[in-house]
């Protein structure tokens, strides 16, 4: 990494994946965890109807994480391309597979916001359906995450192998992305094989995503002050 333009590349990639981890804390893990009460209609409501400002920011959060998605796979793509142009043309159409399934996913979450807001639903359900209703459309947006879970393991995949190849990189990293992307794919598999997230196992195995930020900011870094 020597040019101006991969140094830049470098900065931004490690930028954006940075800027991912507390948005996807937040907006991903955190807070629906916190609203959705398994198998708790009536308590899932009450934190739906308390916690509706905090909802939609998780909501936006989802979003914007989709939006900075696009731009680090674009660098990333441009930054890695020349270690391998199959494996980084796949890294970038898994992200934009799962782009779109995330962000309407996350309709899931604002129907069961317009619930609790809709004065003529209350005239013709009683509030046990309403509830019921709501804790559902909840659950879906569990699954939806689910099936976009398996591309978020599938771009780390070929992204690990283009670490690897790289010149510049820790190659550790490499391989610690590779077992990331397993990870959220044998996640997917198993939610949906034996319907419990009791098997999850990439919340034990993103190290590598964690690394990788911190070692593009190095690498830009380290490459700026021998120019």
């Amino acid at each position: 990494m020597k040019s101006l333009n991969d140094i830049r590349l470098a900065q931004l990639a490690g930028s954006l994946y940075l800027l991912l981890i507390p948005m996807g804390i937040f907006g991903i893990m955190y807070v629906p965890e916190f609203v959705h009460v398994a198998g708790d209609a009536a308590k899932t409501f009450t934190n739906l109807t308390d916690y509706e400002t905090v909802i939609r920011f998780s909501v936006l959060s989802a979003f914007a994480i989709q939006v900075v998605q696009l731009f680090l796979v674009a660098a990333l793509y441009y930054l890695l391309r020349p270690y391998g142009a199959v494996a980084a043309l796949f890294m970038l159409l898994f992200t934009l597979v799962s782009v779109p399934i995330a962000m309407l996913n996350e309709i899931s979450n604002l129907a069961a916001l317009l619930i609790i807001r809709s004065d003529g639903l209350s005239d013709l359900f009683s509030s046990e359906q309403i509830q019921a209703t709501a804790l559902f459309l909840l659950q879906l947006h569990e699954q939806g995450i689910m099936i976009a879970h398996i591309f978020w393991g599938l771009w780390l995949i070929p992204m690990g192998y283009l670490v690897y190849r790289s010149d510049f990189l820790p190659k550790i990293i490499g391989v610690l992305l590779v077992i990331a992307g397993v990870g959220y794919c044998v996640d997917t598999l198993t939610f949906f094989a034996f319907a419990t997230d009791e098997y999850l196992i990439a919340q034990y195995t993103f190290l590598g995503e964690v690394l990788l930020p911190f070692a593009l900011l190095w690498q830009a870094f380290k490459a700026r002050r021998l120019r």
